[in-house]
């Protein structure tokens, strides 16, 4: 299997592990305060990583990042944006309505990407894309008991578009504003440490203004083992992850791929003793197909070829 392919199927499947166990968190975390203490923590883990491996390097010294003052801030922003953004647009949104929404990331990664970088839509990304959105509706529908009354606007819709626009981007200049030879390790450390002060002065902001309270810090050992295990695989790992696989095999794939991770959050929701309905199983099977559609239709003139 294409190393692009593990790599995003990693990033997403702990993700997806993200999603039952952040709301386990959020009873015991200000999930604002808690975000920015999660990417602390997962800087620290990045940072001992990349010691270890130069220490077994026999040449240590890595090469120059390449990165401006203001293409780091425009980039570690961007990354910061979507953490605040994303956490707000759930907290002023019905979950189906954010559900529907979030379900939407390939069509805005593509006009994403055409927009800022003037790229087409690889072939068979719209059939895949078809499906993904196609399975998520049922997933969707089955989470809503066949209801429709979660879908209404309450003022937070707007914000998880941006926020997910905001990952795009962080997404795009990851692979450009580096110098050439930097590992997928260093971008994301260097892209997330640079994170902190803006979701500092973002949680004080928000604290200042009633938005959010105040940090809860007396907590029991269950959730700072949760938010450890967060902030190691769904934070820091999944990054390098998703780093890879966007330079391996690209964005849209990636946005593809993002539609898996509500499917892994289901599945996994189900060790909290939350069980999945028989149209969201259904839902995650096409949304899964979706995907394997597309990576079938990159290998096709390949094999044709062969």
């Amino acid at each position: 299997m294409n190393q692009g392919v593990l790599c995003y199927l990693f990033a997403c499947f702990f993700w997806g592990a993200n999603l039952p166990l952040t709301a386990v968190l959020f009873t015991a975390f200000d999930p604002f305060f808690m975000s920015l203490i999660r990417v602390a923590i997962a800087c620290l883990v990045l940072g001992l990583i990349l010691q270890w491996q130069r220490s077994r390097e026999r040449d240590p010294d890595p090469p120059a990042l390449g990165l401006t003052l203001a293409r780091h801030a425009l980039m570690s922003g961007l990354m910061a944006a979507f953490f605040v953004l994303y956490n707000l647009g759930l907290k002023f949104t019905h979950p189906i309505t954010a559900a529907a929404i979030i379900a939407g990331v390939p069509v805005y990664a593509a006009l994403t990407m055409r927009v800022s970088t003037g790229a087409r839509l690889e072939k068979g990304f719209a059939g895949a894309a078809a499906l993904t959105l196609l399975g998520a509706g049922i997933a969707i529908h089955g989470r809503a008991g066949g209801s429709v009354a979660g879908l209404r606007l309450q003022g937070g819709e707007l914000l998880l578009v941006l926020a997910l626009v905001c990952w795009t981007l962080y997404s795009i200049f990851a692979q450009r504003f580096f110098a050439t030879g930097v590992s997928q390790l260093r971008r994301t450390l260097a892209a997330t440490a640079g994170t902190l002060p803006w979701m500092l002065v973002a949680w004080l902001l928000m604290w200042s203004t009633g938005l959010t309270g105040p940090p809860l810090l007396v907590v029991d050992g269950y959730s700072v083992l949760w938010l450890v295990v967060t902030a190691v695989f769904s934070t820091a790992l999944s990054g390098v992850a998703w780093n890879i696989g966007v330079n391996r095999i690209g964005l849209a794939a990636g946005s593809l791929w993002q539609n898996t991770v509500p499917v892994f959050g289901v599945l996994l929701s189900m060790l909290f003793d939350i069980y999945p309905t028989r149209e969201q199983l259904l839902g995650g099977a096409i949304v899964m197909s979706g995907v394997l559609y597309l990576q079938w239709h990159k290998r096709k003139p390949a094999v044709a070829a062969g």
